[in-house]
């Protein structure tokens, strides 16, 4: 509905008109889902899916009214009937949703030897992101194409194969799907009845045209799919409460479940329902990350299913007192990072800001060394995480918020029964293990203490011995280092008093001696006249200081009259003295002739 313009004092529509006219395009036309498309440049295309079975992407610029840039379909138009029998769209051939999967690469072979870490090397054209779309019968559809180009129709799929088969493909009441952008991506499908699908999507390849699927391939390094035909392939579901039941024959309530992700932790989502509001756990994310983190050797194992995904029930809404036609719907929703908390917009207007405390979240801790024993090694677990393994639960305790007038006390009595019902089975029981394991490790810690500080005194008093000796060595080696430099030095001594013994020397021996001895008394006379001479120059020199001193004084100065005048006659005389040569030179040639 478009409505007109405002203007006057209060900015009322048309001036403050009592009826004003609208403007209503699509009036039979219901919106299913709409998404922001993730590689529009400027954030401004949307996209939305309509009851039609159509695809309507608009361009949706701040100042500018949204421009429908292209729409296709996905599928048979539904029609209204007159007649009793249902069409395909009471069957859930309709699409009902659909999201983004990771981008793809239209011809991976053309990168095949190009580094696509340079932006030179990219073709941004190549690069599309694929749509999943569910249908209401659970099949899933992939839209491939770049539909942000004008010039290019989306190519939609057939439905993809979901291993391992169904008899009734995973059920008939679908209701919503996303897909978490991992590497590969993990596409989570969820029913009305509040059962959800993990899946994997991965690439199938058939060989010899045999339909039965062999092997799996996906391009981890580009984070690109590069087969020709994907699959999903399941590998476990959860199933959440839709409200809270206090006995196993109350009545089931289904109702449609909206997943969002968390763009903050990639290994949790929520989904928000008519019931509450849930907090799903995905330990397969942080699995394929470590996987494809040291997937260089062959011998890497894959990733296993041991750590299953577990649920948190964080708000709830619904009670088995609360009518079928009551309605309890989760308005908004919203999480602030860092800390995480979660805000809700409640159907009676209330708001909530709850903390998401993420009880399964086990520390990344380096493995400890291998104890080698009997030819076995053992990895010891640390203790908080054997801890908050006790303290793991299956069910979780909902904030409970409903209004208080559609119950009566006694259903009030009753909610507060289970409750306590729960905490007494599921919280007190492994509270009082916890309690028991953290007893015993402190008392072997306790015994460990005792020991450790008997061997602490010990080397306390090894210590104090060793400082001792230490101090005692120290001093002795003083001692004989003074011993040592003294017989050095009398060593010394003997060793010049022996080469210079007379019966000892040889006649060569007694010459150079002699020798040397002349070049002693040499040295010194030189000496002595060197000492003359040093003093003779210093003379001379004193004489030549004094001697500049006074020429400096005697000399002539001239003022710049008399410069100029002696400048002006040394000019006239060089003048006549090249005409004198001039004329020399004319007699000469003359005289030749």
């Amino acid at each position: 509905m478009e409505l007109p313009k405002r203007w006057g004092k209060d900015g009322t529509f048309q001036g403050g008109k009592e009826e004003i006219l609208c403007i209503v395009h699509s009036e039979t036309v219901d919106i299913r889902k709409a998404r922001w498309h993730p590689a529009s440049t400027n954030d401004s295309h949307l996209l939305v899916l309509t009851s039609e079975n159509t695809f309507r992407l608009y361009e949706c610029e701040l100042g500018n009214r949204p421009r429908l840039v292209k729409c296709w379909k996905i599928g048979r138009v539904p029609f209204s009937s007159p007649s009793k029998l249902p069409d395909f769209t009471s069957l859930g051939d309709t699409a009902i949703d659909f999201d983004f999967a990771t981008p793809t690469l239209r011809k991976p072979e053309m990168f095949a030897s190009k580094d696509i870490n340079k932006n030179n090397m990219i073709d941004w054209n190549q690069i599309e992101w694929p749509i999943l779309v569910l249908r209401g019968n659970g099949e899933v559809l992939i839209v491939r194409g770049n539909i942000l180009h004008n010039h290019e129709s989306p190519i939609v799929s057939k439905p993809l194969s979901m291993y391992p088969p169904a008899a009734d493909n995973y059920g008939t009441d679908f209701c919503s799907i996303m897909c978490l952008q991992t590497t590969p991506p993990i596409v989570v499908i969820a029913m009305c009845t509040g059962k959800i699908y993990h899946a994997i999507l991965l690439k199938e390849l058939e060989e010899n045209g045999n339909d039965e699927t062999t092997t799996t391939q996906y391009n981890y390094t580009s984070n690109c799919q590069t087969s020709e035909k994907d699959a999903l392939y399941v590998y476990e579901y959860a199933e959440i409460e839709l409200g809270l039941s206090f006995g196993d024959n109350d009545e089931k309530y289904n109702c449609p479940i909206h997943l969002r992700s968390d763009k903050g932790n990639k290994s949790r989502y929520f989904c928000s329902h008519n019931a509450g509001i849930h907090m799903i756990n995905l330990p397969m994310v942080s699995q394929l990350e470590e996987y494809i983190n040291e997937a260089d050797g062959d011998d890497v194992p894959l990733p296993s299913i041991s750590n299953q995904s577990s649920s948190q029930y964080l708000i709830c809404t619904r009670t088995e007192h609360t009518g079928m036609n009551d309605a309890t719907p989760i308005l908004g929703f919203g999480l602030l990072q860092e800390p995480c908390v979660l805000i809700a917009l409640l159907h009676n207007g209330d708001i909530i800001a709850r903390s998401v405390i993420d009880f399964y979240y086990f520390p990344k801790i380096e493995p400890p060394e291998p104890v080698i024993h009997n030819k076995n090694k053992i990895h010891k677990e640390e203790f908080d995480v054997y801890i908050k393994k006790l303290l793991k639960r299956e069910t979780s305790q909902p904030l409970i918020k409903m209004s208080t007038k559609s119950m009566s006390p006694r259903e009030c009595l009753q909610l507060l029964y289970h409750a306590t019902d729960i905490f007494r089975k599921e919280h007190f029981v492994k509270y009082d293990i916890v309690r028991e394991e953290i007893s015993k490790k402190m008392r072997a810690l306790e015994v460990m203490k005792t020991q450790l500080l008997k061997e602490l005194n010990n080397l306390m008093e090894t210590k104090e011995e060793l400082r001792q000796t230490a101090e005692r060595l120290a001093e002795q080696y003083e001692d004989i280092k003074d011993v040592q430099e003294k017989l050095a030095k009398r060593a010394k001594e003997v060793l010049r008093l022996v080469n210079y013994k007379e019966p000892s020397m040889t006649p060569l021996e007694r010459a150079e001696a002699e020798e040397l001895r002349k070049m002693e008394e040499k040295v010194k006379e030189m000496d002595v006249k060197l000492s003359e001479l040093k003093k003779k120059t210093d003379q001379q020199s004193g004489q030549i200081e004094t001697n500049e001193s006074i020429e400096k004084k005697k000399e002539i100065v001239l003022n710049k009259d008399q410069e100029k005048i002696i400048k002006n006659s040394l000019g006239q005389m060089s003048k006549d003295i090249k005409e004198l040569i001039a004329e020399v030179k004319k007699f000469e040639e003359e005289v030749s002739i």
